[in-house]
C-alpha cells in the first residue's frame, strides 16, 4: 500500500506549496500574485490531505515529515526556478547572437 499512498501525498504537497508560493506577493513566476486567500485555503487543504493520505500508507509522524520536507524543498525551490526562468526569458534564443 506505500506505492500508492507516499506519491499521492508527496504530489499533493508539492501542489499546496506551489499555491501558497503563487499567492505570495514576492513570486516570481507570474506577472501578477494569484487571490491570496483563494490559494491559500486551498493550499492548506492540499497539505492536510497529504498528510492524512501519508497517514494511511505510513505512519503519521513519517508521513508528518515526508510532507513539511516535500513542502520545505518547494519553497526553497520555486524563487530560485522563477530566477533562472527569468534569465531564459532574457536571453536572446538564437544561436548567431553577438556576445
Amino acid at each position: 500500500m506505500h506505492d500508492v499512498f507516499m506519491p499521492a501525498s508527496v504530489v499533493f504537497a508539492i501542489a499546496g506549496s506551489l499555491l501558497y508560493y503563487l499567492a505570495a506577493p514576492g513570486q516570481r513566476w507570474l506577472s501578477a500574485q494569484l487571490a491570496p486567500r483563494i490559494c491559500r485555503t486551498l493550499s492548506a487543504v492540499f497539505i492536510c490531505s497529504a498528510i492524512v493520505i501519508g497517514a494511511n500508507g505510513l505512519h503519521p509522524a513519517t508521513a508528518l515529515a515526508v510532507v513539511f520536507t516535500t513542502v520545505m524543498a518547494c519553497l526553497t525551490a520555486c524563487p530560485f526556478l522563477g530566477v533562472l526562468a527569468a534569465r531564459s526569458r532574457s536571453r536572446p534564443h538564437s544561436l548567431d547572437a553577438p556576445r
